[in-house]
């Protein structure tokens, strides 16, 4: 072969030029596991520090009960009273007379429902060692096919004592009673509430003082705009929810108090109010009162048929206001996700006991409400939503 024969330039030339292209393809795709681990580094370091500052808040949220509860007892309440405060002062009421008589006005309600509910009440504990005797004869009818198995059990019980030779140990309860444990808790509980009132008036007195503050931090005039409009919309919003879902209430215990009348059961409207009440902390608060009318039929009645009435009587008005009237009243848009409502109520109960549980809907619709208006909050309304 000659030395330009061209059938031998592929042969020398091939090699050189397509050998280097594993290395540069190997070189090229080495990075990309060490590209991707990174990002997950930062990622996770966010994820766990975020659910340190959930758990170090909600340890907070538990241990300054004393503080929170009445803060946020008297923001709500500030919330709702605002704008009949505000319509006072259009009126040419002075803001301060307006507060006192907002103020004065809620306490006197509330007062009175309670001074109306106490004696009732005083005289219902005492009839509840008869009702619970009438429960416990029917549950022993009900459970008399097991008996046999119960006491062939405490025969063996006490034969396996005989031959130990041990006699039972009896245990006396040294703990405070139900009596010591109220009075011992009363100062705390009566702090709480002179705070709570004491920050109402102050929120419905100063509340648009401490709004122009917060505007003046906001960046720009239009930011500024917003944040007075959407304090605004909220506080009217919120309001008209604690107004609307009230006289809801007011109207489900005048309902349970009729129907008990009708069914001649002593002091109709002590229930009545006790089923107002507890139907602010959804499911736990109806469940509650259909186990008390329970009790309260076994006091009135004798016959298990007509004990049984009251409860029932009650959870078919609750199913009615829970289908029809207030998802009409209340609308779509308030709606909240019965889901996160349940487990809302779940930990406030575990923080705070009853007030909690109370506090739970009012909360979380306020949150819904403000998350509406705030920049990024399609995801907690998104949440919040049913």
């Amino acid at each position: 072969m000659t030395q330009g024969d061209p059938t031998t330039e592929p042969a020398t030339t091939a090699p050189t030029l397509l050998a280097p292209t594993p290395s540069v393809a190997t070189a090229t795709a080495a990075p990309e596991p060490d590209e991707a681990a990174t990002p997950s580094t930062p990622a996770l370091r966010n994820r766990l520090q975020i659910t340190i500052v959930v758990i170090l808040t909600l340890y907070t949220c538990v241990a300054a009960e004393a503080v929170i509860v009445p803060v946020l007892v008297g923001i709500l309440f500030g919330l709702m009273l605002a704008p009949p405060v505000r319509l006072l002062e259009r009126s040419r009421v002075p803001r301060v007379i307006g507060s006192l008589f907002a103020v004065a006005t809620t306490i006197g309600v509330l007062g009175i429902a309670i001074m109306a509910l106490a004696s009732p009440a005083r005289e219902w504990t005492q009839r509840m060692p008869r009702a619970m005797e009438r429960i416990e004869t029917v549950l022993r009818d009900i459970r008399r096919p097991l008996q046999a198995a119960t006491d062939a059990t405490r025969e063996l019980g006490k034969l396996a004592q005989m031959d130990d030779g041990t006699s039972p140990m009896r245990v006396v309860d040294s703990g405070q009673g139900a009596f010591a444990q109220a009075l011992s808790a009363a100062p705390a509980v009566l702090a709480g509430i002179i705070i709570s009132i004491l920050l109402t008036f102050l929120f419905l007195l100063h509340g648009d003082d401490l709004l122009r503050k917060f505007v003046t931090l906001a960046p720009h005039l239009r930011a500024k705009r917003d944040l007075v409009e959407a304090t605004r919309q909220a506080q009217s919003e919120l309001s008209m929810y604690v107004i609307t879902i009230t006289l809801i209430n007011a109207g489900l215990g005048l309902a349970t108090a009729g129907a008990l009348w009708l069914l001649h059961v002593r002091d109709p409207l002590l229930w009545g109010g006790i089923a107002a009440i507890l139907n602010y902390a959804p499911f736990i608060g109806p469940l509650l009162t259909a186990v008390a009318l329970l009790v309260v039929g076994f006091a009135e009645f004798t016959t298990p048929t007509m004990a049984l009435a009251p409860p029932a009587a009650f959870l078919g008005l609750h199913l009615l206001e829970g289908q029809l009237l207030t998802p009409h009243l209340v609308g779509r848009r308030l709606a909240l996700d019965p889901v996160v409502v349940f487990l809302a109520m779940l930990v406030l109960g575990w923080m705070w006991g009853v007030v909690g549980l109370l506090l739970a809907v009012p909360l979380i619709t306020c949150a819904k409400i403000i998350a509406e208006r705030v920049e990024d909050g399609e995801v907690l309304v998104t949440l919040l939503s049913r």
